[in-house]
């Protein structure tokens, strides 16, 4: 049934063999999701919670180094994808996954915390909010 149907991010910047990120493509992804609207935005937040569980830790920095840059660069329709609940989940994962990656873990923590500040004014990015307080009283241990 959906055997055709593609998300044109699935080839985002997040290539492992990667060395550094790649901020042309990024800011040019940026700009095509700004002129795509809310189905770029649902679309490339997608792209990114596929590449977020990637076993390679390369390629999750770069998909939150991406994800950054879209919600720096892009509006309030990428906001609302990056507080969605199943971004958020996802993002939850990766900070508490005992077999992950410390400077992953460091990173997407970093900027749940970031996004929760930058966002509490906003009831419709309220669920990044809840995902920083849930990571907050799980880590209560030093």
């Amino acid at each position: 049934m959906f055997r055709g149907a593609t998300n044109p991010y699935d080839d985002i910047a997040t290539d492992e063999n990667q060395t550094s990120e790649n901020w042309e493509i990024i800011l040019n992804l940026c700009d095509k999701v700004t002129d795509e609207g809310e189905q770029g935005a649902r679309n490339v937040i997608a792209a990114l919670l596929k590449r977020l569980t990637h076993r390679n830790a390369n390629v999750q920095l770069y998909s939150l180094a991406v994800a950054e840059a879209l919600s720096k660069n892009c509006g309030i329709e990428v906001h609302r994808e990056l507080a969605s609940r199943a971004f958020t989940q996802g993002l939850e994962k990766l900070v508490t996954d005992r077999t992950g990656h410390d400077k992953v873990k460091k990173k997407a923590l970093s900027m749940i915390q970031s996004w929760a500040q930058e966002w509490e004014k906003d009831p419709s990015l309220g669920i990044m909010n809840e995902c920083y307080e849930s990571l907050k009283s799980k880590s209560k241990s030093p």
